[in-house]
């Protein structure tokens, strides 16, 4: 995949260290080949990329991502996840964890069959499936958001075994609210399986999310929505998410989920490190504002960049991984590059992919988003080819 060797020269290049560097990338067989001081004579079988003045970045990876333009991993169809990749590279995303929502069993078991297949076998030009996500069925009523009620269930190791087996070693992470019926077995099972678990949609308290971190759990799925807020009298969940120096703290920074001041609030307690931007983007995304079904039949009303169900609650979101890391700056102060670290290097390293994702590094896939000096998206590389916008 990605035969044409390519020569990105004149950028600013985001090194692993978080430094950025004037050099020349060079790209081969849909890997970095190397990387080469600014202004050293350019291979002349290459293809040269001109980056001047812009900003060559990790290609960015969205670990919690549903679907967009009327599609949804749900579907379980490689043109639903063609549909969805279109979308998603042209919003700088090169890989990503496809995730489910609370469905029947057999939905369930034939949406992670499929991303599993995905998974396996990449498409050339299409952001990378990483693995699945199952966000659901295991999580509380209450604070169940846009999940359909009767689709939530008890947690029972049959259908845990069900789930793994289905995605054939490529569960990655699964959201739960801990404080269900055999919730600290099930994150012992699943852990030990290689899967991470993530605390979400929940009514946990404080004890019962330590709890959870004891048996293993190293994640939050999208901080703050869906679960306790924070009270001095009653922490709820927040705090020991947050305190926790192995957990990975997932974030939507669209301004609608959590307000600006929350997040820095998060990026603060927590460190830049350990926070991960998600979009978690849904299949009405990018459909502009109306009234649409989503692929279950749920109603949801698009206005003004946000989607509701009928019944008021906020359903995933609208977010461009891209604007996401331009919002962090604008939104809490960090630097550049650390939100684009948010939004690269960190989710890699959530999902155990660091290793050739998530950094411009000798050897790693030829992964990059290019932003302009307004930290807009200029262009996107996947796997050494390149998209058009």
């Amino acid at each position: 995949m990605g035969q044409e060797k390519l020569a990105l020269y004149g950028g600013i290049v985001l090194l692993e260290n978080g430094c950025w560097s004037s050099s020349t990338v060079i790209v081969e067989n849909g890997r970095i080949s190397a990387l080469v001081p600014a202004g050293a004579e350019l291979p002349h079988d290459a293809r040269a990329v001109d980056c001047g003045g812009k900003y060559v970045c990790p290609g960015l990876i969205d670990t919690h991502i549903h679907g967009a333009m009327g599609h949804n991993y749900m579907e379980a169809t490689p043109e639903a996840f063609s549909a969805i990749s279109d979308y998603l590279v042209k919003g700088g995303v090169t890989s990503c964890l496809a995730t489910t929502t609370s469905a029947e069993i057999d939905e369930e078991l034939a949406a992670l069959e499929a991303i599993g297949k995905a998974a396996a076998s990449p498409v050339e030009g299409e952001a990378e499936i990483l693995g699945a996500h199952l966000e659901g069925p295991f999580i509380s009523v209450k604070n169940k958001g846009a999940h359909r009620k009767e689709s939530i269930r008890e947690i029972t190791r049959a259908e845990l075994e069900k789930i793994v087996s289905a995605a054939n070693g490529k569960l990655r992470v699964v959201t739960m609210a801990p404080e269900k019926k055999n919730a600290a077995e099930a994150i012992k099972y699943l852990t030990k399986n290689g899967v991470s678990v993530s605390v979400g949609h929940t009514e946990a308290d404080c004890a019962v999310t330590e709890q959870a971190l004891r048996c293993g759990a190293n994640r939050a799925t999208h901080l703050y929505s869906a679960m306790p807020p924070m009270h001095h009298r009653a922490p709820g969940p927040v705090p020991p998410l947050l305190l926790d120096d192995d957990v990975f703290i997932e974030l939507t920074a669209d301004g609608i989920h959590s307000e600006p001041e929350m997040l820095a609030l998060a990026v603060r307690a927590a460190g830049s490190g350990r926070i991960v931007l998600i979009t978690d983007g849904v299949d009405v995304r990018g459909l502009g504002d109306g009234t649409y079904h989503r692929w279950e039949g749920t109603e949801v009303v698009v206005k003004d960049g946000a989607a509701h169900t009928l019944s008021g609650s906020l359903a995933g979101s609208m977010l461009v991984l891209s604007k996401a890391v331009k919002n962090m700056v604008e939104f809490t102060g960090v630097s550049f590059a650390e939100a684009v670290e948010m939004a690269s290097k960190n989710p890699a390293r959530s999902v155990g992919a660091f290793d050739r994702k998530g950094s411009v590094s000798v050897g790693k896939d030829a992964d990059f988003a290019i932003f302009d000096e307004n930290m807009d998206l200029f262009m996107t590389i996947v796997r050494g080819k390149i998209v058009e916008l």
